[in-house]
């Protein structure tokens, strides 16, 4: 009974990691307690209970828990480097608070990842928890596309009834709603999906259900209208090795060819409604206005608070080595986002410069690129977070550190021995 919980909840977690609409306390408390905040401390708790006092003193080390051993280094030595900031911070109290969060995250992210490694039956395991996810993030995006058709628009105080604000979706100017799932932030939405789709990758590659959720999972990131939800989900199959090998297959490419040449026969017989449609509906105005960088728009301001971050970091020669401290962008950002203490610099590494000075984010940096040069498969995974996070932050998001966890658990590369043409395997592989 206690390993079908375990079960539950591990599935749970990785398939909830990021549902920040699913309020346990209904909006009564000052915070949001997630079902990730939930069932995994329910899972560590879980798993305390059932180890027999000699499983707790002897602990069987895998060689993907080994190959962790760098990550774990180096995520607390970056998590030293920011508890530091704190007593240089603008802000010493939300500083606190902020680390805090971000150490329950990472600990907790890192345990899930210990757990998916230890699963006998991984491919059941992340095809059940992904399935789960897409079904639970289908459903709320009914219900946003619902509010939206009564003329419910999420604003940035998440104001009205808790009902309305849990469904009320972002919009795509009056003709579209952005539709994130079971999370606030469409950007956020597309991250996740897009780390789902590391998985089912990494472990389920071949499940007969795999395809079919790889395809609902594009869908469900273009249907976010998110700039930085696409980018992150195009880049990982344009550095993915085999996404290029499956494309120069002749079926593919057959396909490909096919419907292109059939939306072009669309396209030409209905041009005149299509544009007619598009106007009245003033799509272009609105995509014009989501991806443009002119002075107004959402890519204009990301770029006025990467500038503003820069310019805090050279502030002086404690903030360059220090920062600001870990969470205080908001003080130096009240002209932007006046009293809204979620207030950021829209950049993970403009930040982690900012509020954290140089040497963390060395680190920080060390813990994304390494994995690509020691780490087989790692690249496409590697290059979806990091583009991800050139105009977001997602350093507290618990599928950030789970996905950096497993990555540094795959295995290492076959390295040249010295002059010589055999390739050595490495040790614990």
């Amino acid at each position: 009974m206690l390993r079908k919980l375990q079960y539950v909840c591990l599935a749970g977690s990785i398939g909830l990691v990021g549902a920040d609409r699913i309020d346990l306390l209904a909006g009564k408390a000052p915070f949001t307690l997630t079902p990730f905040l939930i069932l995994a401390p329910l899972l560590v708790l879980s798993s305390l209970l059932s180890a027999r006092t000699r499983d707790m003193l002897r602990l069987t080390i895998t060689p993907p828990m080994r190959r962790q051993f760098p990550f774990v280094a180096s995520a607390s030595l970056f998590l030293i480097f920011t508890f530091a900031s704190i007593p240089f911070s603008l802000d010493p109290e939300r500083s606190i608070v902020a680390f805090c969060d971000l150490l329950i995250v990472t600990v907790l992210a890192y345990y899930i990842s210990l757990r998916v490694l230890a699963e006998p039956d991984k491919e059941t395991l992340i095809v059940r928890a992904v399935t789960f996810a897409l079904i639970m993030y289908v459903i709320f995006c009914v219900g946003e596309f619902i509010a939206w058709t009564h003329g419910m628009v999420i604003d940035a105080q998440r104001s009205g009834t808790w009902l309305q604000s849990t469904f009320a979706p972002g919009s795509l100017g009056p003709w579209a709603p952005a539709l994130s799932g079971t999370t606030f932030d469409a950007n956020r939405s597309g991250f996740i999906l897009t780390m789902y789709l590391v998985l089912l990758d990494k472990f389920a590659p071949k499940a007969r259900i795999t395809p079919l959720l790889r395809y609902a999972i594009g869908i469900l990131v273009l249907l976010a209208f998110s700039r930085s939800a696409s980018l992150c989900w195009l880049a990982y199959y344009l550095f993915s090795p085999s996404f290029w090998r499956q494309l120069a297959t002749r079926r593919v490419m057959v396909r490909m060819a096919a419907i292109a040449v059939l939306g072009s026969v669309f396209c030409v017989v209905y041009q005149r409604q299509i544009f007619d449609l598009a106007e009245a509906w003033e799509v272009s105005d609105a995509i014009s206005t989501k991806l443009s960088m002119d002075p107004g728009t959402s890519g204009e301001s990301h770029i006025l608070l990467i500038e503003r971050g820069f310019q805090t970091w050279l502030t002086s020669s404690k903030t360059i080595v220090m920062g600001i401290g870990f969470a205080a962008a908001p003080k130096v950002l009240e002209d932007f986002f006046g009293t809204d203490k979620h207030g950021n610099f829209h950049s993970l590494y403009v930040t982690a410069l900012a509020e954290m000075g140089f040497p963390a984010f060395l680190i920080l940096m060390f813990i994304l690129t390494y994995p690509i040069f020691d780490r087989k498969g790692t690249l496409a995974c590697v290059a979806a977070v990091m583009t991800f996070n050139i105009s977001y932050q997602a350093i507290m998001e618990p599928a950030f550190w789970l996905i950096l966890a497993l990555l540094w658990s795959y295995e290492r590369r076959e390295r040249l021995s010295q002059g010589y043409p055999t390739l050595i395997p490495q040790t614990g592989d």
